[in-house]
């Protein structure tokens, strides 16, 4: 005889524990939603500029700093009757799987050969830029491409493309692109890039704001994380959006389980120091 489950009790859980009218810290947040760091907002205005002149960008910076959800809220702004967005929702790391994505997105037909697959690539996007918007290819996440992928881009656009951007690259990464991108033989794309950035971390004061919009967003109340425990946060997690969404997560979490109503400074750091993530072991 199976024995019916036993709903989990409202009281214990966490959105009603805190009295969150939606999850605050959540993952998936709509572009239009996010919160704008300044040098988030820095960057989609520069993005914004970049757009009008067409070519090669790119975006680097450490993992979780938010570099993706900037990329998209800058996509979303675009005019869709001026801008075609192309974003690879996985970018592989070699040549004929990076070219056989652009022509999945781009509606084309396979080929066995990686010379065909360019080629009918590089004609179509060549054609398309003078019957239809303007076509933008986004490579986010992009860390993984080999040194042959990114050659394939600077081919894409070379040749008698020299003079008329055609279309345009966004390439976007961790400091693992940069350290690909130095290789010798990179050397003729990194000159063609005519806007690249790095994306920082928030600030203290960002943290301070960050924290402050989330709670204001879930309708939880300000005190609930105090500006100590803000301040703890910023420094364990470096100013990394990721991170502060990790720490505070955690200490919600025990905070619920031990009844807690509100994060102290002591009690944040103590999670810290107790999270096997960023916990450190005594010399």
């Amino acid at each position: 005889m199976n024995t019916p489950t036993v709903p989990f009790p409202e009281k214990r859980r966490l959105q009603a524990h805190f009295a969150f009218s939606g999850m605050p810290f959540r993952k998936n947040v709509p572009a239009h939603k996010m919160f704008d760091s300044r040098a988030q907002r820095d960057l989609v205005h520069a993005l914004a500029l970049w757009a009008d002149l067409r070519g090669l960008a790119l975006v680097t910076g450490p993992t979780g700093v938010g570099k993706s959800i900037s990329l998209r809220k800058f996509a979303s702004q675009l005019d869709e009757q001026r801008v075609r967005v192309l974003r690879f929702n996985q970018v592989p790391s070699t040549p004929n799987g990076l070219l056989r994505s652009l022509s999945r997105l781009l509606g084309l037909p396979m080929r066995r050969h990686v010379a065909d697959l360019f080629d009918q690539a590089r004609d179509h996007l060549c054609s398309a830029s003078t019957s239809g918007p303007h076509v933008m290819i986004v490579l986010d996440d992009a860390e993984g491409l080999r040194a042959d992928s990114l050659d394939v881009i600077r081919r894409l656009t070379t040749a008698d493309l020299d003079n008329d951007d055609r279309f345009s690259v966004l390439v976007a990464g961790t400091d693992d692109l940069l350290q690909t991108l130095a290789q010798p033989e990179l050397a003729s794309l990194r000159s063609r890039f005519g806007y690249a950035i790095q994306l920082r971390p928030f600030s203290l004061e960002d943290t301070l704001n960050y924290l402050r919009f989330h709670l204001k967003e879930s309708g939880a109340k300000p005190t609930l994380i105090s500006d100590e425990a803000a301040r703890a946060v910023f420094h364990a997690s470096q100013g990394v959006p990721r991170n502060i969404n990790q720490l505070v997560l955690q200490a919600l979490i025990q905070a619920a389980v031990e009844g807690r109503d509100e994060i102290d400074g002591r009690f944040m750091n103590a999670q810290i120091a107790a999270h096997p993530l960023y916990s450190r072991a005594d010399p």
